[in-house]
């Protein structure tokens, strides 16, 4: 069983990120930012916008990208068609469960929003 996030799964191109940014949907909650637009594509698809002005250290930023995509991956059957783009908002001083919750909670918030 492969545990990776497939490469047609992932926003990799300048101007898809642009497109999001520009159009999309902004919602946030207690730890992340997240934008969301309907895709175009066959499946859903995540981008990762960690910032260095957020955190500093690359451990830090590494951790929470790898904690988005298997949050993603693990559960994107459970979505529509749509591009999210994934971003934290300040380094918690929490655990994973709860970091995990928050951006599932908050994907499938969005999930609902541009569904209806």
């Amino acid at each position: 069983m492969n545990r990776s996030l497939v490469q047609g799964a992932r926003i990799t191109k300048a101007r898809d990120y642009t497109h999001i940014f520009q159009q999309g949907m902004h919602s946030q909650s207690k730890f992340w930012k997240l934008i969301a637009i309907s895709s175009g594509q066959a499946i859903p698809r995540l981008g990762l916008a960690i910032s260095k002005k957020i955190c500093k250290r690359a451990v830090d930023r590494n951790f929470f990208k790898r904690l988005a995509r298997e949050t993603f991956r693990q559960h994107q059957d459970e979505f529509d068609l749509l591009d999210f783009v994934v971003m934290i908002k300040k380094i918690p001083n929490t655990n994973n469960q709860e970091l995990v919750s928050d951006l599932l909670s908050l994907l499938k918030k969005a999930n609902q929003g541009l569904k209806s």
